[in-house]
């Protein structure tokens, strides 16, 4: 999961999708963390294939994360994560558009209700319900500014964990980069370059392959 995390921030789909074939195995483990860990890794895919418009792949790898977890919170109904992370894969499969934009999006939003009724103050949670209030549209629901809120309370939280850091239920450590880059995204949107940089510093500080933070720094 490591090493998945860190070739997704360096953009190399052809290293994620060798880790992705070699947790396959993980999708019909017993233990929901293996299948989280599966999905997880599935979810960095399907983020890469949305960003180089492979929608086949995209689809594909969403399908899977959606399904390992699942069965992941089937064996454990109260893992939290899980829930957030399965909001995250649908909410990326509602934005391919195409038929199954609504279904995907109504889904999204109960996955991620289950995952707040649950933990409503967990730092990755709060990032992945960001994703979803920022980019979703403004007729159902969709609110950029509450999704900055969210993407700075995230970051906030994941610095007040310190260095022992935040593996959380699936014992993955992963979102503080991210929450603190798009905290940034949306300093420099309000005209804030100072703040933005600080942000954008502190992503690349937390992870030194993320591509994006270190475009944002001109870099």
């Amino acid at each position: 999961a490591a090493r998945a995390q860190s070739v997704y921030f360096a953009g190399n789909s052809a290293e994620l999708a060798k880790l992705a074939t070699s947790t396959t195995a993980w999708s019909k483990s017993q233990n929901p963390r293996e299948l989280y860990a599966h999905a997880y890794v599935q979810f960095r895919v399907l983020q890469l294939a949305i960003g180089g418009k492979r929608e086949a792949e995209a689809e594909k790898s969403g399908e899977a994360c959606i399904g390992a977890l699942g069965a992941a919170v089937k064996r454990d109904p109260k893992f939290a994560e899980a829930f957030a992370l399965q909001s995250a894969c649908y909410g990326y499969l509602a934005n391919l558009g195409g038929m199954g934009a609504i279904r995907n999006g109504s889904r999204s939003g109960k996955s991620m209700a289950a995952a707040l009724a649950l933990d409503a103050r967990s730092p990755r949670i709060l990032l992945v319900d960001g994703f979803g209030v920022y980019f979703r549209p403004k007729f159902v629901g969709g609110d950029k500014a509450k999704g900055c809120a969210r993407f700075r309370e995230a970051a906030a939280g994941f610095d007040a964990a310190g260095a022992a850091g935040l593996p959380g239920q699936g014992g993955i450590d992963w979102g503080a980069a991210e929450a603190h880059y798009w905290a940034g995204r949306c300093a420099r949107d309000a005209g804030d370059a100072a703040n933005a940089r600080k942000f954008f510093e502190r992503a690349l500080a937390i992870a030194p392959d993320f591509l994006a933070a270190s475009k944002a720094l001109g870099r």
